[in-house]
């Protein structure tokens, strides 16, 4: 079953030092890289800051666009991952085991049709 695994931004991305950074962003892409050679990631990116959002709004079959999030809040995704398991502990096993301590993920299941 697949499970997507939404990764709220995490403080050390803008607060942290370039030392600090890098080595956060080589410990994730270890955590990745275990999932991937494990054959558990399917797919997964890091996202642009929210500033960058362009918002699609449909209203009564009319758009427009909204040069900001969705939604307007303190945490935002960072990224996601896509994640082939065999049920629900087994992905939030994975959440649990994220390397880096400040941050939420939410796992929510993939309708497959």
């Amino acid at each position: 079953m697949q499970y997507m695994l939404l990764i709220t931004q995490g403080e050390w991305l803008e607060t942290g030092s370039q030392n600090e950074q890098q080595s956060v962003m080589n410990t994730l892409m270890g955590w990745w890289g275990r999932l991937a050679a494990e054959g558990k990631l399917k797919g997964g990116a890091q996202l642009q800051a929210p500033a960058t959002a362009t918002t699609v709004v449909i209203d009564h079959g009319k758009s427009m666009l909204l040069d900001r999030p969705l939604m307007e809040a303190k945490e935002a995704i960072g990224g996601y991952g896509l994640v082939d398991v065999a049920d629900l502990d087994e992905a939030v096993a994975i959440a649990r085991s994220y390397p880096v301590p400040d941050c939420k993920i939410e796992v929510r299941a993939v309708v497959e049709r």
